[in-house]
């Protein structure tokens, strides 16, 4: 049955129910009034007895006129003109007795009384009554017409056993309606009562299979609807966002999951709602999957043409290097250099489109590079890297098939600190080994972040989310938040101690580094926080220590001086003086930076760089020191790498 059938008939047995009492109540009040009626008819032919006993008045009445006639008769004057005139008016009176005596029993026909009551008490009155009346006239009247007083006498003395007749017979039909009457009385009480009791228990028992229906029909109504309901929340806040994150982790070839159909016991509107809900989760499964292969086309669309980029800006360096090694031009070799900076940008530009459409990194199985290199060649993707000053960085290696993207990774945060500070300040990064991995710090003295801010940059940094208008204004973020989840990078950002700025802070995990097998040193560092507590508590660095706080002296070209390992990483520990103390490794012998190259003055005026004259002097804290590779020989060489893997991937699409 239909819901609207058994809502139509939770509504419609109430009022058949009802109906049906009513219709029981009135014929039993309908039969109660009849008998009612008859009862009160019955009881008004009883008082007919005061009126008839002793004798009915028109009876009385005529056999008084009959006695009257008798003395009349035996008057000693015999039948004198007066005598028979008086004699004359008694009959008279005694035809008007019978008039009104045929009178009241002809009203007593014409009541709504039992048939059988009726006729039993109308004859039988009725034929006492005609009886005495017609001796009257058939023996009285003639005696009177013949004038002897004796046979007058005589005529009424037998009239004498008729009017005891006649009574007897009234008194018959009297007694018969009483017994009738007090019958019906008790008749018309029983069946009430009998009529209000079954009314009654009718009542109760239309009640009770009113309210049992109701509890049915509610039943077969609301338990279905509250099952779909379930089930709708259950696929809508969890099955349903599942199975979206699942198609678009599908492969293109692979086929589409489906949703379990809603299950309903019923075969009503809410089986057809069913329908309707699966019908729904199947279009909005079919609609993700449509979504999703249209990301993924769109996506390899965005990796083809970041290649095909790529190939050619590969190409461009490999040219541009070509020119610059048989350049001798100072002006023209300047140019050149900018030229393949500006390449080598684009470049990073097409890798971090890579990233962003999804593309699977490439496998580079090279030598590990020391971790200097690694930062030296993001410094040659970053436009003002000028402004980077390179402290203590560490000697770890990184993995040679993770250089690239971590180079990457640096690039974009290093960019980041460049493009937000001003010209005439520096961008520092240092860099120092952890028990868990490495620890990079890119600080900067630029515009700096708010607390609100901040937080919400880690989020962005620590949660690889769907593009919207928010975070198409932070590509960079998203090619750190990839890479880092990439390579279970974490990476923070925090207010520069000692002043204005933002700090980044990454730490590289053993996985990214070519680790040797030393022990790690006993003493705890804190992790980095995940990203939902950078929302709401202070982001720590490292542990406090007692140092000064680091200040910024102006020197020629209103640029920072240059500061030491331990004071930047002082800075560090300084910015969080309120947080839990934590144990820190040991910490390095701090180098003594290299003296600078004395400048050569060409005839434009403009100083000449000298290789390797800013970078520090490893001597002075190793035995045996590292050899030091300049930015632009690092760049070349992962440039040439990157060709060749270009030109490899090229070829091997073409075969």
């Amino acid at each position: 049955m239909k819901i609207g059938g058994r809502v139509n008939l939770l509504i419609a047995v109430p009022l058949l129910a009802l109906v049906a009492f009513a219709a029981i109540g009135y014929v039993a009040l309908q039969n109660a009034s009849v008998r009612g009626d008859e009862y009160q008819a019955l009881k008004e032919a009883q008082d007919l007895r005061a009126d008839t006993l002793p004798p009915p008045a028109s009876l009385l009445s005529a056999w008084a006129e009959v006695n009257v006639v008798g003395v009349l008769a035996a008057s000693p004057d015999g039948f004198t003109p007066g005598v028979q005139s008086d004699i004359a008016g008694h009959l008279r009176a005694i035809d008007q007795a019978r008039v009104d005596f045929q009178e009241s029993m002809a009203f007593w026909a014409e009541q709504n009384l039992d048939r059988r009551v009726q006729i039993r008490f109308v004859e039988m009155g009725t034929a006492a009554g005609n009886k005495f009346f017609d001796a009257v006239d058939a023996e009285l009247r003639p005696a009177v017409a013949s004038g002897d007083p004796q046979e007058v006498l005589s005529v009424v003395r037998s009239l004498e056993w008729r009017y005891d007749l006649q009574q007897t017979g009234v008194q018959r039909a009297l007694d018969y309606a009483e017994r009738e009457v007090l019958a019906r009385e008790a008749s018309t009480e029983d069946y009430v009562s009998k009529v209000i009791l079954f009314a009654g228990a009718g009542a109760a028992l239309l009640a009770l299979a009113t309210l049992l229906l109701s509890v049915r029909v509610r039943r077969l109504i609301v338990r279905p609807i509250r099952a779909l309901a379930a089930q709708a929340k259950m696929v809508a806040s969890h099955d349903l966002p599942a199975a979206v994150d699942a198609v678009h982790d599908l492969p293109a070839d692979a086929p589409v999951p489906h949703l379990p159909p809603f299950e309903v016991e019923t075969n009503d509107e809410v089986a057809e709602l069913a329908m309707s809900f699966n019908s729904v989760q199947d279009a909005a499964v079919d609609l993700a999957a449509e979504q999703a292969r249209a990301r993924r086309v769109v996506s390899e669309n965005l990796v083809n043409i970041a290649r095909r980029n790529q190939n050619l800006l590969g190409r461009t360096l490999g040219f541009i290097s070509n020119l610059e090694q048989s350049e001798r031009d100072p002006e023209v070799l300047d140019n050149l250099f900018r030229i393949d900076h500006l390449t080598t940008r684009m470049r990073r530009n097409a890798q971090s489109l890579l990233v962003l459409a999804g593309a699977e990194p490439t496998r580079l199985w090279a030598p590990p590079v020391p971790i200097g290199d690694v930062v030296r060649a993001a410094l040659s993707e970053v436009e003002n890297y000028g402004q980077v000053e390179l402290a203590d960085v560490g000697d770890v290696v990184v993995l040679g098939a993770l250089a690239g993207e971590v180079s990457h990774l640096l690039a974009e945060l290093l960019e980041n600190s460049t493009s937000f500070s001003p010209p005439n300040s520096s961008v520092t990064v240092v860099g120092r080994s952890v028990p868990d991995g490495h620890q990079l710090a890119i600080f900067d003295y630029g515009l700096g972040m708010s607390a609100e801010d901040l937080a919400d940059a880690n989020r962005r940094l620590n949660e690889v989310g769907s593009f919207d208008r928010e975070t198409n204004k932070m590509l960079g973020f998203q090619v750190v938040a990839r890479l880092a989840a990439r390579h279970d990078i974490k990476v923070m950002l925090t207010t520069t101690p000692g002043g204005t700025g933002v700090t980044a802070i990454i730490r590289l995990p053993k996985s990214v580094l070519d680790v040797p097998g030393t022990a790690a040193p006993e003493a705890p560092v804190a992790d980095l926080p995940t990203a939902s507590a950078l929302l709401t508590q202070p982001l720590p660095i490292v542990a406090p220590m007692a140092v000064e706080p680091v200040t910024l002296e102006s020197i020629e070209h209103a640029r920072p001086t240059e500061m030491s390992d331990d004071d930047l990483w002082a800075s560090m520990h300084s910015a969080s003086a309120n947080d839990e103390p934590v144990e820190v490794v040991t910490a390095v012998t701090p180098v003594t930076p290299a003296p600078m190259a004395d400048e050569a003055a060409p005839s434009s005026g403009l100083p000449k760089r000298v290789r390797g004259a800013q970078l520090p002097d490893l001597g002075a804290a190793t035995l045996e020191p590292a050899p030091t590779r300049a930015a632009e020989d690092v760049r070349n060489t992962l440039t040439s790498l990157q060709r060749g893997v270009d030109l490899g991937r090229q070829h091997g699409t073409d075969d």
